[in-house]
């Protein structure tokens, strides 16, 4: 698919679920979450993901919420797995259980957010345990899937992004610092790119032209080889190559993260719409995908835990 502004759009960030197990303060996961019956059911992600295929979505991205907590996620993924290259987005706190079947049923890589190092400091972050996403790491890296670290970088973590890097090249893996974004509420404080270079300067990075993913990030590599990546969605907006969509974990369509216009296929699917008119449907609403958000300077309403980063 292409959109009005002639960027070709092949990449869907899929939500399952609005439930998290961590309460990270940058989002707006609460107890308030939707209804069962507001969900999208397996079959339901199955149909609507059909859609996509069929308009020529090539990658999907697995979010949530926490996706790791549906009891069908490993058949989500083997069901994804035939039809798209799959990846998933995950607070990593169950995929010392999961791991193996996750990857057993097709799954690509694994994006794993640790925004600290230290108990207290993840606990102040995220109002969780470390020690199971620790291990959930080092699980995902021992059935030898695809393992990249994402690092929201705030006031508290930012002393701690050399520590964060180390641990990351100790095992050989990519890690991306994120700046944070005024998804669902106004966070203040935003760390921006030339900070977090500027606290990493000693390792001497150097710009490289390689994606990692399917993702907007921004990759530097070492003198060792090893890469760090930044997504700076506001300092540096990306939006001139956005290629993504993403659909909320009930099952509506927003063209644009910064963007709260969306159309409601879930809703469209239960009342038997035909579809061929849901197709027509996703088409319009992609030519609608703005050129570019307005974060640096105004809030977005949407959900983050329903609708993913």
């Amino acid at each position: 698919m292409q959109d009005f502004y002639e960027r070709n759009i092949d990449y869907l960030r899929l939500s399952i679920t609005d439930r998290c197990n961590h309460r990270c303060f940058y989002c707006t996961c609460n107890n308030l979450f939707l209804k069962e019956e507001n969900l999208m059911t397996y079959d339901e992600v199955n149909l609507i993901s059909q859609f996509f295929y069929e308009l020529g979505i090539k990658c999907i991205r697995i979010t949530g919420g926490e996706p790791l907590l549906r009891n069908d996620v490993v058949r989500i993924v083997k069901a994804l797995s035939s039809r798209f290259t799959v990846s998933m987005t995950t607070n990593g706190s169950k995929l010392s259980q999961l791991a193996k079947d996750l990857k057993d049923a097709g799954l690509h890589s694994l994006n794993i957010s640790l925004n600290s190092l230290k108990q207290e400091t993840f606990y102040k972050i995220t109002h969780a345990r470390l020690k199971p996403v620790l291990a959930g790491i080092d699980r995902a890296i021992e059935e030898k899937m695809n393992v990249k670290l994402n690092v929201v970088v705030n006031h508290m973590n930012f002393d701690e992004l050399p520590d964060l890097v180390e641990y990351a090249f100790s095992r050989k893996i990519p890690i991306r610092f994120i700046e944070m974004m005024p998804i669902g509420k106004q966070n203040t404080g935003v760390v921006f790119e030339k900070q977090i270079l500027e606290k990493l300067s000693e390792l001497n990075l150097s710009p490289v032209d390689i994606r990692l993913g399917f993702g907007p990030a921004r990759y530097f590599v070492t003198k060792d080889g090893n890469y760090i990546g930044v997504i700076s969605a506001l300092s540096k907006a990306f939006c001139n190559t956005c290629n993504k969509l993403r659909v909320s974990c009930d099952g509506k369509l927003y063209p644009c993260l910064g963007s709260d216009f969306f159309i409601d296929l879930l809703a469209a699917v239960r009342k038997k719409i035909p579809e061929s008119e849901i197709l027509n449907m996703i088409i319009k609403s992609v030519e609608k995908k703005p050129f570019s958000h307005n974060m640096i300077v105004s809030q977005v309403k949407n959900k983050m835990n329903r609708l993913g980063g």
